[in-house]
């Protein structure tokens, strides 16, 4: 992993400066062909204004809610047209400060990961629900993303079950 970092560094030496310097980041590392800053307590706003410095944009956020806690994994997925870097952070409280309001391209990410993982972006200029129906609660949504996946073991469709006996042939004309 050291020598992942060192070539890093050689390859960009400005961005995983500017990444270090941006206020929560702990580290940042060469991963799969893409940058990982890990920020527990990122400052997200700042992470935005660096980004920007860099003329580097943001594609899109994700977030993996944690099934035992409030908390959910955040992720600002940045690109340019040499790399991709990933910023990965946690909520604080279930929120974590909105880009939106300087970062066009967070406003859907955010709304939808606030739909399904019930993290609330104080700040948002439009936090009106996405794709989360009126009347459903965001924790009912969240709860739903946390729960296992279980797998049917027989078809539970009539339509996919075989036919228990092959079918009568139709009665001889005579």
């Amino acid at each position: 992993m050291t020598a992942d970092i060192e070539s890093t560094e050689r390859a960009f030496p400005r961005l995983t400066e500017a990444l270090r310097a941006i206020p929560g980041v702990r580290s940042v590392a060469a991963r799969n062909g893409a940058l990982w800053a890990d920020a527990p307590l990122l400052d997200v706003e700042a992470m935005a204004a660096a980004m920007a410095a860099l003329g580097i944009r943001l594609g899109t956020v994700t977030a993996i809610p944690h099934p035992d806690s409030a908390e959910s994994t955040v992720i600002y997925h940045y690109i340019d047209e040499h790399r991709i870097i990933n910023v990965k952070t946690c909520t604080r409280n279930g929120a974590l400060a909105s880009l939106a309001p300087s970062v066009r391209a967070a406003s859907w990410a955010e709304r939808e990961i606030r739909d399904l993982f019930a993290v609330e972006f104080p700040g948002h200029p439009n936090p009106v629900p996405l794709i989360r129906p009126e009347g459903i609660d965001t924790a009912t949504l969240r709860e739903a993303m946390c729960r296992p996946a279980t797998v049917a073991r027989k078809p539970s469709s009539p339509l996919a079950s075989p036919p228990a006996s092959p079918p009568a042939p139709p009665p001889a004309r005579s």
